[in-house]
């Protein structure tokens, strides 16, 4: 099966079929391919990859960078993931909307993130694997949070449809504004955050 792309509700956020070959060896599946990725408007260079190993229940998120935002690409090894994707460009129609998608590892899916999003995710089952690769490099004093239970953005977490009790999270990332708490500290600040 050759790669398949998928624009979501949300301009430039895409969910991607990966290429995949399975046979009685088992499977091989090619999740990037730059000449086929730019064919279909993903032309960002990824500067580096790493993968998270998550047990059950586990968040981490709503997470951005601002100089410079980066484009994530990611995708599910091992287990189960929800993922959300929250649009923070200024400039954008769906400013304030996000996207979410539940990854497991036997669906193969791939999505791409472009600059300009918040994105978080949790684990929902045991000794999830969870990859990704960010363009641009990490620049820990350009980044920050919106908080992932932001009761007016209403995500549907599935915690209960998976047995989720307690919510594992840093006292960082269940301490971010609220996406209103983040609109009002820029109206204070010159210029925008994110830009096309």
């Amino acid at each position: 099966m050759s790669f398949e792309f998928q624009q979501t509700e949300l301009p430039g956020l895409i969910v991607i079929r990966p290429h995949i070959y399975p046979d009685e060896r088992g499977l091989y599946k090619k999740y990037y391919e730059k000449h086929v990725f730019a064919e279909n408007g993903i032309t960002c260079s990824f500067h580096e990859s790493s993968d998270l190993y998550s047990q059950k229940g586990a968040l981490r998120g709503l997470h951005y960078q601002t100089e410079p935002s980066q484009a994530k690409l990611i995708h599910v090894i091992a287990g189960v993931l929800f993922d959300v994707a929250l649009d923070l460009r200024e400039d954008s129609p769906t400013f304030g909307a996000y996207h979410t998608e539940l990854l497991k590892s036997d669906e193969q899916k791939i999505v791409f993130i472009p600059e300009g999003f918040a994105h978080g995710f949790i684990a929902l089952s045991e000794n999830t694997v969870f990859s990704y690769q960010c363009s641009g490099a990490y620049v820990p004093d350009a980044c920050g949070g919106i908080r992932w239970n932001d009761p007016e953005l209403q995500i549907p977490w599935p915690l209960q449809e998976y047995g989720i009790e307690k919510v594992i999270a840093t006292e960082k990332d269940r301490s971010w504004p609220t996406l209103a708490e983040y609109i009002s500290d820029r109206k204070h600040e010159s210029g925008g955050l994110f830009r096309k």
